[in-house]
Order: structure tokens, then C-alpha cells, then sequence
């Protein structure tokens, strides 16, 4: 077979993955409230999860790297986001506190000064107050985002919030395009985010804002690659007080910048903060108690904290890790887009509130690092959502440990399995970005 025809039958292979894989999307519609059909809402992503690696694997492939392969994957990723967009949210009631903290700011009310449980907000509380997650707790997202719940807030209800969730989504793939183009890549590699089953589900279906804080990481990952450093320190600061985790990655661009990062970090995060302020000390009390008291769908951390018998150590695991990997990634000018890929995994792996849509945080970095162990887990995370089965029916929170052991071992099993491997291979000599070549999954 020559290379045109080969192009031409990888891509049309490309559209029935994509045809398969949007029918399970409309099966899924079918089952909707999807937290009363847990069992058949995971089994549907598995068999997407199935599809989406073939995808995967024909992404790499020279001869679908092509301007018509392209169109192909964007244009489904759009379908498949239309597919979930009119869902209502209900494996997750994330949405109920997003609309909440809009609410109350449209009434003059600051979300860092007051919990959904207070007596002075019950004015604003739905009829079920059970329904907004951390009732007892203040706003615990960053101010950058809670400028956003305020502007959706002034521009209608639910729909308004899952739009602009999936802006942001739509933005993370468009700047993958950019990333992908300015590093030399190809751009077929885009699909592993525009196709991944878990990112559809939890933007287009279930608005989560992690959406913003990815965007504007791959905003300042590819500011910084296109040598506009200022303007990066501008984008992470703004990704940072969008959710906090984006913060890991402050110092590699502090690295990589001058003395004016300070002064331009320093007036971002107050033009963010400033509409907050009045709030004084509880500005960070509803991230404090998250990080105390909140432990959902962990791994890592769970067994340490097993084996030691104290959480403390677990935390401080975790921390220290953290930071020697990031004190080493600095030191060593290692690459921004990597590093940032590694300290992320880093983090899931050790956190102890692992939700299936913080692994959207990863997804974006396997465009470039795909390793097939993380690959894995964008389909085993939705293994995650039995709690709601319990919870459900008998308003109990509780992980499984059977469950937690399908979710995860096949994760660290691939993982020990690559490390190994690696271990046993001859180091061989690099091989150029802009070189069009087949790269092994890792």
C-alpha cells in the first residue's frame, strides 16, 4: 500500500472512532440522570475509553499528520461537546456552589465572608442546601475564578456557567494547536485532549471551571515558549488564582524570567484580589479547610497514611516530594511543559482528594508526553463515581476499597511496568521536535 492510500485509509478508520465514539455519547444521553446509572455510565466510558486509544494510536501515525486529519478531529471534538452540552450536571454538584457564589456576589455579598449554611445568606439558598457541596465552608476557589461565577452570574443560570466552562475547554484545545505548531510537533496530537472521554464528560457536561485554570497554563506555557516572558508571569499568576494547583508551576517561569516578574505577579494578583479584599483573613479559610478535611477517591496518600497511622505524615510526603522535585526542575532548567506535566502527575498520584475531573489537569501534557499509564487512567478515573451509588440511595459518602483497587493498580501496575522498561533499554540520542516520526507510547 502507498503512502496516499494509507493516508487515506488511516483517516477513514479516524472517522468511524470518531463515529463510535460519538454514538456512545448519545447512548449516554439516554441514561441521564447519570448518578442513577452509575454502573452503565462506567461501563460506556470504558468502551469509549477503548475507542479513544485506538484514536490515540493513529494519532501518532505519520500519515495521518495531514491538514484533512485535522479537520477531522476538531470538528468531532466540537460534535462530541454539542453531544453532552445540554445535559444537566449530576454526577457532580460542584455546579450548585458555582451558581450559589455568582448568586450572592450579584447582591453585594462577598463568597470569602460567607458559607452556604450562614443565617445572613439564606435568602440565597436553594430549597435543598444539601445540594451545595461544603454548605458550612466560605469560597475556597481562587479570586480569579470567582470573578468569572460573577460574570456568568449577571448573564443567566446554569447554561451561562456550562458555556463558559466550555469556552475555556474550546480555548485548551485551539492553544494546543499553537503549542503543538511552535514546539515542532505534529498537530494530529491535539486529538488526545479534543478526544478524551473524561474531558467531554466534565466540561461540556458538567461545567467544571478546571476548564479556566487549564487554559490559561497553556496560555502562559506557550507565551513563554514564544519568548514573551512577561506576559507568561501575567497568565500563570492569573492560572494560579484560577485554582491553586496551577501554582506549582510559578517558580519555572520565574526561572526562566527577570526582576520585572515580580512587579507584574505582584499587580495581577492584586487587580484579582482586590474586589475580595474586605474578606481579611478568611480569603484562604475555605482552602484551608478543603486541604484539612476533605479526602476523596486517594491512593498514594491513603496508604501512607495506612502503613504510618498518621495523615500528618501523609501530607508531609507529599509536601516534601513536591518540593524536591520542584527545587530539581528548577535547578535543571528543565523543560516548563514538562515539568509542569511531571509535577502534576506528581501531585495526583500523592493527593488526597483525587475527583475523576482533576485528571483533566493531566490530559492536556500527554498530547506531548504519552504515556500510556495516565492514558489509562482517564478511563479508570470514572471508577471514582461508585461513591455515588451509596450516596444515592442512602446518603452515605464511602470509597470502596474493591473499586479503589480497579481504579488504580492497573494505573501504578503500567507505571512500574514503563519505569522498568525504561531501566532495561540503551539511552539512545535525541531526536529533533520538528522531525516527523513515530514515537512509541510510553
Amino acid at each position: 500500500m502507498n503512502l496516499k492510500n494509507r493516508t487515506s485509509f488511516y483517516l477513514f478508520i479516524l472517522g468511524v472512532l470518531a463515529a463510535l465514539l460519538e454514538g456512545l455519547l448519545l447512548l449516554l444521553t439516554r441514561y441521564h440522570p447519570l448518578d442513577e446509572s452509575i454502573p452503565e455510565v462506567v461501563a460506556i466510558f470504558l468502551a469509549a475509553g477503548s475507542i479513544y486509544f485506538l484514536a490515540v494510536h493513529l494519532a501518532w501515525q505519520p500519515e495521518t499528520n495531514n491538514r484533512a486529519g485535522l479537520i477531522l478531529i476538531l470538528v468531532a471534538a466540537a460534535v462530541f461537546r454539542i453531544t453532552l452540552f445540554p445535559l444537566p450536571p449530576t454526577l457532580s454538584d460542584d455546579i450548585n456552589r458555582y451558581l450559589w457564589e455568582g448568586r450572592i456576589q450579584q447582591a453585594g455579598l462577598n463568597p470569602y465572608s460567607h458559607a452556604p449554611s450562614g443565617p445572613e445568606v439564606e435568602a440565597f439558598r436553594p430549597a435543598d442546601l444539601d445540594s451545595i457541596p461544603g454548605k458550612d465552608v466560605s469560597a475556597a476557589y481562587g479570586p480569579g475564578t470567582e470573578l468569572l461565577f460573577n460574570l456568568a452570574a449577571r448573564f443567566g443560570g446554569l447554561y451561562v456557567f456550562k458555556f463558559t466552562s466550555l469556552l475555556f475547554d474550546l480555548a485548551s484545545l485551539l492553544l494546543l494547536v499553537l503549542l503543538l505548531r511552535a514546539r515542532g510537533e505534529p498537530l494530529m496530537r491535539v486529538l488526545v485532549y479534543g478526544w478524551c472521554p473524561l474531558v467531554i464528560l466534565e466540561f461540556a457536561g458538567s461545567a467544571h471551571i478546571d476548564s479556566a485554570m487549564i487554559a490559561l497554563l497553556l496560555l502562559a506555557l506557550w507565551l513563554l515558549h514564544k519568548k514573551q516572558n512577561l506576559l507568561s508571569i501575567a497568565a500563570i499568576t492569573a492560572a494560579l488564582f484560577s485554582k491553586w494547583t496551577a501554582g506549582l508551576a510559578l517558580p519555572l517561569f520565574f526561572r526562566r524570567t527577570n526582576w520585572r516578574a515580580g512587579p507584574v505577579f505582584a499587580a495581577v494578583a492584586f487587580l484579582l484580589y482586590l474586589p475580595y479584599l474586605d474578606a481579611g483573613s478568611r480569603l484562604v479559610a475555605g482552602m484551608g479547610a478543603y486541604t484539612e478535611k476533605w479526602r476523596n477517591n486517594e491512593s498514594l496518600h491513603a496508604l501512607i497514611s495506612w502503613l504510618t497511622g498518621q495523615d500528618a505524615v501523609a501530607q508531609g510526603v507529599l509536601g516534601g516530594v513536591l518540593l524536591g522535585l520542584l527545587a530539581y526542575l528548577t535547578w535543571k532548567k528543565t523543560d516548563p511543559l514538562r515539568a509542569t506535566y511531571l509535577l502534576l502527575g506528581t501531585l495526583l498520584l500523592l493527593s488526597p482528594n483525587v475527583f475523576p475531573w482533576y485528571m483533566t489537569w493531566l490530559v492536556p501534557f500527554l498530547c506531548f508526553f504519552p504515556q500510556r499509564a495516565f492514558l489509562l487512567w482517564t478511563s479508570t478515573a470514572l471508577l471514582g463515581y461508585h461513591v455515588l451509588i451509596r450516596y444515592s440511595a442512602l446518603g452515605i459518602w464511602e470509597y470502596q476499597a474493591e473499586m479503589l483497587w480497579l481504579e488504580y493498580a492497573p494505573v501504578y501496575g503500567l507505571l512500574l511496568w514503563s519505569w522498568w522498561r525504561n531501566s532495561q533499554s540503551p539511552a539512545s540520542p535525541p531526536v529533533g521536535n520538528s522531525q516527523l516520526r513515530r514515537i512509541e507510547l510510553q
